[in-house]
């Protein structure tokens, strides 16, 4: 078989760098996510929201890095003429094993991190809403709340939809409100 070499190796370094960009932009979510998820949990608010689709993301890395791999080496086999047919197998299985790695990393790895989370919001003083109550609309998105009450009150539901940082907040408002109307018509009735 006859190989337009000059061409191969544009298309095995494109996707290569393709592959290398996609995994830093993934990285870089990883990082902003995490942050937000830390953010949360040192919020002392009454109710975060903790989103677990990040921990499928270091698998999704490694499998990225490893196709990365895959093409940048059988590019680079292209030049090593008889020497190609030796090592071809050999990059090759070891290329199939570290995929398939990968993809078990991706879903131990969810398994890990979700437990790294849960356990680190139960240390907080915070449980998980019970399912069905709030957020059941998002998978990979659970309530927690330092007041079981939280989760299944009308307005919390109302104002809870996404799971997002703004919503907390404005969950948060709404407790301190009712707060305050609690003590204030605890005075009234002492008074």
């Amino acid at each position: 078989m006859n190989i337009n070499k000059p061409k191969a190796v544009l298309f095995g370094a494109g996707i290569s760098i393709f592959c290398c960009l996609f995994a830093l932009g993934l990285f870089w979510i990883l990082q902003s996510d995490w942050s937000g998820q830390r953010e949360q949990l040192k919020s002392g608010q009454q109710l975060i929201v903790l989103s677990y689709s990040s921990g499928y993301i270091p698998g999704v890395i490694a499998g990225i890095a490893v196709i990365a791999l895959l093409f940048t080496g059988l590019t680079l086999l292209l030049f090593a003429g008889n020497k190609a047919q030796q090592l071809k197998p050999a990059f090759t299985r070891f290329c199939t094993v570290a995929v398939l790695l990968s993809l078990a990393g991706v879903f131990f790895g969810e398994m890990l991190i979700t437990n790294k989370w849960d356990k680190q919001a139960q240390q907080k003083g915070y449980l998980p809403c019970p399912v069905g109550t709030l957020l059941s609309n998002r998978l990979t998105y659970t309530a927690w709340v330092q007041n079981e009450a939280l989760c299944y009150n009308s307005d919390v539901r109302r104002i809870i939809s996404r799971g997002t940082p703004e919503e907390t907040r404005q969950v948060e408002q709404y407790w301190q409100a009712q707060q305050k109307q609690s003590q204030t018509r605890a005075k009234l009735q002492q008074g």
